[in-house]
């Protein structure tokens, strides 16, 4: 089934003039570019080619879909790339809640408001972990440690990201501070802990699934409840931090993008997110398959940034 959706080119707003009775334009009428913030090969990137994979064997457009690449700075040259594309609907692309933590950080001068929100493809359990043989074994012995010195637990971390602001939304809620150290991304913070230089970092359920013969051990899962990959790995809840995060899987377009075609790109994700095939490459990558809404996206980014904004004055001062 092609899915088209003809729209009129506002006048009023700037836009585009034009005079009564114009030629109204079909969307999409050339490929459509989906911008991944990284490199070809890893779980975003694998995530976005299923989608794009998706939309052409299913039809859903009348063009092509196409990945472009495009990584670096903690995933902000792709958004940028995104937000500075032309607002037709012909860039679009997807990132996680770094959208929030960027900004905050000042690591770049927009947010997620910089954008119109398409939707969200699913999201990963979270949680944070030390080595093995170290003496963290939970949430409440990193927190007790930190009770008695402060900055005595060392977090691996990627500034102005996610991984920098849940743990320390984590142990403001706890009333603790913890020493972040910049490492970078995901297999570098592994490092970092695996070799001593750290003592915990932030993963995703699946990377503690896949890492945990090498000998990264999960500590506690910021979900509702205990996650069926790690069943004997408690909630932050059950550490008495009422605290659920996720990484969301957020696609967006470049602010300005008619409405019509919004709606257009958002209805196509459903589709694609209601395929059974989709659902089970998604989970098979650690991502619960569900379309969340952009008005629901939207007011999930709003609470992340509630949670954010108050950390971000001493942020910086709790980093090495």
């Amino acid at each position: 089934m092609l899915i088209r959706i003809k729209t009129a080119i506002l006048a009023a707003c700037g836009v585009m003039a034009i005079g009564a009775g114009s030629a109204v334009a079909e969307f999409p009428e050339r490929p459509i570019k989906i911008i991944v913030p990284t490199s070809a090969g890893g779980a975003m990137d694998t995530l976005g080619r299923i989608v794009q994979r998706a939309f052409d064997e299913k039809g859903i457009f009348d063009q092509k879909v196409v990945i472009v690449n495009m990584p670096g700075a903690g995933g902000t040259i792709g958004t940028r790339a995104v937000k500075d594309a032309e607002p037709d609907g012909y860039t679009i692309g997807f990132w996680h809640d770094g959208l929030v933590t960027s900004k905050a950080m000042g690591v770049v001068d927009y947010d997620h408001n910089a954008f119109e929100i398409i939707g969200t493809t699913g999201y990963s359990a979270v949680g944070m972990g030390a080595l093995k043989d170290s003496d963290l074994k939970s949430l409440d012995d990193v927190i007790a440690k930190l009770g008695a010195e402060p900055k005595s637990v060392s977090v691996a971390t990627n500034i102005g990201l996610p991984v920098h602001f849940n743990p320390l939304i984590t142990f403001d809620m706890a009333g603790v501070e913890g020493l972040m150290v910049q490492i970078g991304g995901g297999s570098k913070r592994l490092a970092a802990v695996l070799g001593k230089h750290t003592d915990v970092a932030q993963f995703a359920v699946p990377e503690f699934v896949q890492f945990r013969a090498s000998g990264l051990e999960p500590i506690v899962v910021f979900s509702a409840e205990r996650d069926e990959l790690l069943p004997d790995t408690p909630t932050a809840k059950e550490s008495g931090i009422d605290l659920v995060l996720q990484s969301n899987r957020i696609w967006v377009a470049p602010k300005g993008t008619p409405d019509d075609v919004v709606e257009i790109l958002s209805d196509a994700l459903n589709q694609v997110l209601s395929d059974a095939k989709v659902k089970e490459e998604l989970s098979g990558l650690g991502v619960t398959p569900v379309f969340i809404s952009p008005n629901d996206t939207t007011a999930m980014l709003e609470n992340y940034r509630e949670l954010v904004s108050p950390l971000v004055a001493n942020a910086k001062s709790l980093s090495e």
